[in-house]
């Protein structure tokens, strides 16, 4: 008996095919996101739709071939399609690294600054309000529009022919206006920017399947990647701590209510549970921007080109650094709440401006900022975790990388055995909706570790 799960991730597509009775992934079909949209403003961040999910049917009919009891969907949260009233995408995905939020405004603010005064919750660009908002504002959005969704949702109504789209809370919550301590968009707020609730989707209760395929495999509702790499990767939802590193990074933990912190985001999970969450807006791409320089000098002074520094960056950190490190602050992309924050490189002396010593200052900087996170949610901790694992191609890839987050967060790190959490987590989640198991903590047992570090 398999189950299928799908991730429609920013720049890979992943479908795998686990045995729903032990956990083991039978298949992986991994895809380059290919999708993005050129475009003259550098702000603009776009993918063609239908490109998307010409590419994700053919990822599913190749797992499908071997027979699935359900299907779970999972993908990149925040951004926004446009639909018509037949259901049909009259607009390109508008991904959640989209900047049209941190434009200029009034006032002296951005669209999502005075969004977020005027409605009083925390809205950032990316968000898929303030996405609708800039373009409802700006006269972009499609004539034809009858309402918006995630792309993952978009995903679920190819699968099953539904004409109307079903948002999970997860996802609903990602778009900013989202009462999330009571399951339900803000009236008050939408209305407050001059929009209506009709634009906003659905919102599923309870887990369920949103419909079934041609071939009457049940479809879960789409669930947010976050929260799939969750639910794939923690065997122990109450006592783990989740430092997923990928272009991005977070920190996250499971709560069983709704939690206000300023600097974290508290986001619905399943099952009346929550996640606390705190995300890096840079992550895994602060040592990708560093990997790049490391080229570009090598490039421009030495005079010749290198497919990746990677390889030299790994043994620069096997190598003995200085013993007064340099201080990187890694949030060169900003942060959510500040965007105009730039990064910075600090106790700079005449030993320890080298290369090696700057590997090892941004990945300091990079587990830095989620130790902040972390001591941002101790006093929401029932009892200190207990367990810490890693997930996401960033730690995966780097062994210094991993060793630094178990001897700085003071706990033994464990890696999945999968390595496609969010597409386990969807195929797990799937295994609930579809009735194959009662509840979440029943797919516990499936997750596997493969190794530990420190």
């Amino acid at each position: 008996m398999n189950t299928i799960g799908l991730d429609i991730g920013t720049t890979s597509l992943c479908g795998v095919c686990v045995d729903a009775a032990t956990g083991e992934v039978r298949k992986t079909v991994t895809r380059p996101n290919t999708a993005a949209l050129q475009s003259t403003q550098p702000w603009e961040k776009t993918q063609d739709v239908r490109a998307l999910l010409a590419c994700v049917r053919e990822i599913f009919d190749e797992l499908a071939a071997g027979g699935a009891a359900c299907v779970g969907v999972t993908g990149q949260m925040h951004g926004i399609v446009y639909l018509n009233a037949t259901g049909d995408p009259v607009s390109p995905l508008y991904t959640w690294q989209d900047g049209r939020g941190d434009r200029p405004f009034r006032d002296g603010k951005t669209y999502a600054q005075y969004a977020s005064d005027v409605t009083g919750r925390p809205l950032a660009t990316g968000y898929g309000a303030v996405t609708h908002f800039y373009n409802t504002v700006n006269g972009l959005v499609p004539p034809d529009a009858v309402c918006f969704c995630t792309v993952h949702d978009l995903c679920v109504m190819a699968l099953t022919g539904r004409k109307s789209p079903l948002t999970h809370p997860s996802d609903a919550a990602s778009f900013g206006l989202f009462d999330a301590e009571n399951d339900r968009f803000d009236d008050e707020a939408i209305h407050a920017l001059g929009l209506t609730r009709d634009f906003f989707p659905a919102v599923a209760q309870g887990e369920i399947a949103a419909g079934a395929t041609a071939a009457g495999v049940p479809v879960s509702v789409a669930v947010g990647d976050n929260q799939a790499g969750v639910l794939g990767s923690l065997a122990d939802l109450p006592h783990s701590l989740l430092v997923n590193v990928g272009t991005g990074s977070q920190l996250s933990c499971v709560v069983p209510r709704y939690i206000r912190q300023d600097g974290l985001d508290c986001r619905p999970l399943a099952e009346g549970r929550y996640l606390l969450a705190g995300s890096a807006l840079c992550g895994g791409r602060a040592y990708a921007i560093l990997e790049a320089f490391f080229r570009q000098v090598v490039r421009e002074i030495g005079g010749t080109e290198i497919d990746s520094a990677y390889p030299a960056m790994d043994k620069l950190m096997e190598t003995a650094l200085p013993d007064d490190p340099l201080t990187v602050t890694t949030t060169f992309a900003g942060t959510r709440a500040e965007p105009g924050k730039r990064g910075a490189v600090e106790n700079v002396g005449i030993a320890n401006l080298t290369p090696a010593a700057l590997c090892d200052g941004v990945l300091g900087g990079m587990v830095r900022e989620l130790l902040g996170y972390r001591d941002t949610m101790a006093p929401f901790f029932a009892a200190p975790p207990t367990k810490l694992v890693g997930s996401g191609n960033g730690l995966r890839r780097n062994a210094a990388l991993r060793s630094r987050v178990a001897r700085e967060f003071g706990l033994p790190l464990q890696i999945p055995v999968n390595r496609e959490e969010a597409a386990f987590g969807a195929a797990l989640y799937g295994t609930v909706c579809a009735g194959l198991y009662a509840s979440l903590d029943d797919t516990r047992r499936l997750i596997h570790y493969e190794e530990t570090e420190g």
